[in-house]
């Protein structure tokens, strides 16, 4: 019989690892979040023609980031599970959830929940926008940062399946150590490769 000490200590070593990978893209969704936030805001501004300027910008920003919050963060999360860099496919998903997000938002705004905003251009070009955006920062910021992540725990699962001494006793340096001269550099070689970190 497992000892339930044991599993305790296993299942949280688990939730430790899966906080531990959260909190290294926590900063990605943030910079993806603000840029989207940002860009989307700017473009508002600069197509509007009103003198907002920079002030117009910030303002507008804090505005967006809700429904960004609520309708595209959990899709991004759940999209950064699988990565793929600039995918249509995401960009389709993205469009589809940031138009009901840009109707809630607008109604509630608003106040006037009739389906006249479904008639006009504005509707869809925020959407549009919003989803473009959204997508472009996200393929910039997490994408990248997800897939060296993936690599990496990849590589970690391999060493660990190998064991932590295997690099000692079968890697190339190890052989040859037995059958030439030992250099500076082949040391230096042999604690780069060898030494688990």
């Amino acid at each position: 019989m497992v000892d339930c000490e044991v599993l305790v200590k296993m299942e949280l070593w688990k939730v430790s690892q899966k906080v531990s990978e959260l909190s290294d893209l926590i900063p990605y969704y943030f910079f993806s979040l603000v840029s989207s936030c940002l860009s989307l805001s700017t473009v508002l501004v600069v197509f509007s023609l009103d003198t907002w300027g920079v002030i117009g910008i910030i303002v507008i920003s804090f505005y967006v980031v809700i429904p960004y919050l609520l309708f595209a963060v959990p899709v991004q999360v759940l999209f950064n599970k699988h990565p793929k860099k600039f995918s249509v496919i995401y960009f389709c998903l993205y469009i589809f959830f940031s138009l009901p997000a840009v109707f809630i938002y607008s109604s509630v705004l608003n106040f006037d929940f009739s389906m006249d905003i479904l008639t006009t251009k504005n509707y869809y070009a925020i959407s549009l926008l919003a989803a473009l955006f959204f997508w472009f920062w996200d393929s910039v910021f997490l994408q990248k940062k997800l897939c060296i992540i993936k690599r990496d725990l990849q590589t970690n699962k391999r060493d660990r399946l190998n064991g932590p001494f295997q690099h000692y006793f079968f890697s190339k340096f190890t052989i040859s150590l037995a059958f030439s001269n030992v250099t500076p550099s082949m040391i230096l070689l042999f604690f780069r490769t060898a030494v688990p970190k």
